[in-house]
C-alpha cells in the first residue's frame, strides 16, 4: 500500500470511530434552541396531490 493510502484510512477510521463514540455518549444529540411549538410534519390543510387528506407520509 502506498502512503496516501494509508493516511487516508487512517484518517476515515478514526473519524468514523470518534463520530460514533460522541454519538455514543449522546453529543449533538437535539437543539434545544429551536422552535418547537410548530412541527415541521404538520399537514398543511391546502389540497395538495390529489387533495391527500392532509397526511402527511
Amino acid at each position: 500500500m502506498n502512503l496516501f493510502r494509508i493516511v487516508f484510512l487512517s484518517v476515515s477510521t478514526l473519524l468514523v470511530a470518534g463520530t460514533a463514540y460522541l454519538g455514543y455518549q449522546g453529543v449533538g444529540g437535539t437543539s434545544a434552541d429551536l422552535d418547537t411549538s410548530n412541527s415541521v410534519r404538520v399537514g398543511s390543510g391546502g389540497g395538495g396531490y390529489y387533495y391527500s387528506n392532509n397526511r402527511v407520509k
